[in-house]
């Protein structure tokens, strides 16, 4: 099985980028050709009982910068695998995480999917929930889960 098409879901943490010394690891291997770099910006939302005084073109701009903001972050880091040789696209998507994961790894031919995940357990993980569980459970491709190191 060779993994042409990795795809790799950053969510801006150095955590989840200790994933990417593993990614060019095994691109290097595997004669991958295409990397993905996939980060979820998921729309604000406010109701009408939301009294912060925050408009609708107010959440409109700031969901814009965020996009910006991780469209610049991911330019960032698909630099560093495009100096090496790699084809390395990146997609800024509006659904929630684990959504737009695998969207995005069953509608672009991904082969693999390579995610860290934040080792969150009890309350936490309930609260939060586990992107990567979503994931693991429901991807048309496999998926190479890293636990990172906590960082000091």
């Amino acid at each position: 099985m060779m993994y042409r098409h990795i795809l790799v879901p950053l969510d801006g943490s150095p955590l989840a980028e200790q994933v990417l010394p593993h990614v060019r690891a095994l691109a290097a291997n595997e004669g991958t050709n295409k990397i993905t770099l996939l980060r979820a910006v998921p729309p604000v939302f406010t109701t009408s009982v939301d009294y912060s005084g925050l408009m609708a073109s107010d959440i409109s701009d700031s969901m814009v910068t965020l996009e910006r903001e991780a469209e610049a972050y991911l330019e960032g880091v698909a630099e560093t695998f495009r100096s090496e040789g790699y084809t390395v696209e990146i997609e800024v998507s509006a659904m929630p995480a684990a959504e737009a994961i695998l969207d995005y790894a069953e509608g672009h031919q991904a082969d693999l999917i390579a995610i860290a995940t934040h080792g969150r357990s009890g309350i936490s993980r309930f609260v939060f929930g586990s992107v990567t569980q979503k994931v693991v459970q429901m991807a048309p491709v496999p998926v190479l889960v890293m636990r990172p190191k906590a960082t000091a």
